[in-house]
């Protein structure tokens, strides 16, 4: 693997990739990696708890085990890569308003008001710090969903997440834990129409060491990125004054059934010049776009949405994004 060499005006903000591959198999997984490693600057390891390896009495499983030695080994391999780990505890193929993966005998109405998975998520926490040491940790992902769509379970989350956030200092003083925010949902343009509801920041402000957002523009009825407003991203820092960080983002380079894009890799280099343009602008830290290649496993039922956002095809050749990515990855980190 080799960086491309640094030319251009320096750059503040941090770039980076998740691991989705192009294929659910362990070698695309590598190869993702690779990738990332190559072009940009911090990984994202997104997943949900392995639950049950952390109920009393239970010992890891031979799976978790076995993922952590091989993203630890290649973390070890990269070592220039910044680690952002985020712990995602809710399904979003349902809009996150149940906690996902649950194992037999927990409900998902009981979810999260059982304390043995409030447990397990702050075991969990301290042993994702523990073993993987990353520089940013997210314990929720676009948490409001779950707060707008079943408050029950959102109460009885962030209980689980406060004493989560003190494990995670008592681990590693050093990591910025957060949870993560849905953007288009705060603005009230995903799926359910709703005013915006930015006091969903609120409740977790003394535990948030930065505002983390993710945003996927595509689904909340626009045709082409020129029609979000002026302000779209701009709007984060009169919510925050603290580190923002745009945790993940997607557009497709094709139509997606059900939305009103119009989708082509055009506009889809134009909506991420867009992005990381304000980004820079605004100084926020960190930018993580959600796949370099398109997941080609993704095919039907919620998830499909997802199916066109890579930058790269899943074959590997490049979309018309991927040269303007490349650029900004060679524009050296400012001091």
């Amino acid at each position: 693997m080799v960086r491309p060499t640094p030319e251009g005006e320096p750059r503040r903000v941090r770039l980076g990739f998740s691991t989705l591959p192009p294929e659910a198999t362990t070698e695309a997984y590598i190869r993702t990696f690779a990738a990332v490693a190559q072009y940009a600057d911090t990984v994202l390891i997104q997943r949900p708890p392995p639950w049950e390896d952390f109920f009393p009495n239970r010992q890891l499983s031979a799976e978790t085990e076995e993922t952590t030695r091989v993203e630890t080994a290649l973390l070890a391999q990269y070592p220039h890569l910044q680690l952002f780990y985020a712990i995602d505890p809710t399904d979003p193929l349902v809009q996150r308003s149940r906690p996902a993966n649950l194992p037999a005998g927990v409900s998902p109405e009981e979810g999260f008001r059982n304390p043995q998975v409030r447990n397990a998520l702050v075991a969990y926490t301290a042993y994702v710090v523990t073993n993987y040491r990353p520089a940013y940790l997210a314990i929720g992902v676009e948490i409001n969903m779950l707060r707008d769509r079943a408050p029950e379970q959102f109460e009885a989350f962030l209980q689980a997440y406060r004493d989560a956030y003190d494990a995670a200092k008592a681990a590693d003083p050093r990591v910025k834990v957060f949870p993560t925010f849905q953007l288009e949902d705060l603005e009230g343009n995903l799926g359910r129409i709703h005013p915006p509801q930015w006091d969903a920041i609120e409740p977790f402000r003394g535990r948030m060491d930065a505002l983390a957002i993710s945003t996927y523009p595509y689904l909340s009825g626009i045709r082409t990125a020129s029609e979000l407003p002026a302000e779209y991203y701009s709007q984060l820092r009169a919510h925050w004054d603290g580190e923002i960080i745009i945790a993940e983002a997607g557009y497709a380079s094709a139509p997606v059934e059900g939305q009103a894009l119009i989708g082509t890799e055009a506009d889809q280099a134009a909506f991420l010049q867009r992005l990381l343009e304000d980004a820079e602008r605004n100084g926020f830290s960190l930018v993580v776009y959600r796949a370099v290649f398109d997941p080609a496993y993704v095919t039907t039922g919620a998830a499909s949405v997802f199916r066109d956002i890579g930058l790269r095809r899943s074959d590997g050749s490049n979309k018309e994004a991927w040269a303007l990515w490349e650029a900004w990855a060679r524009r050296p980190l400012a001091p």
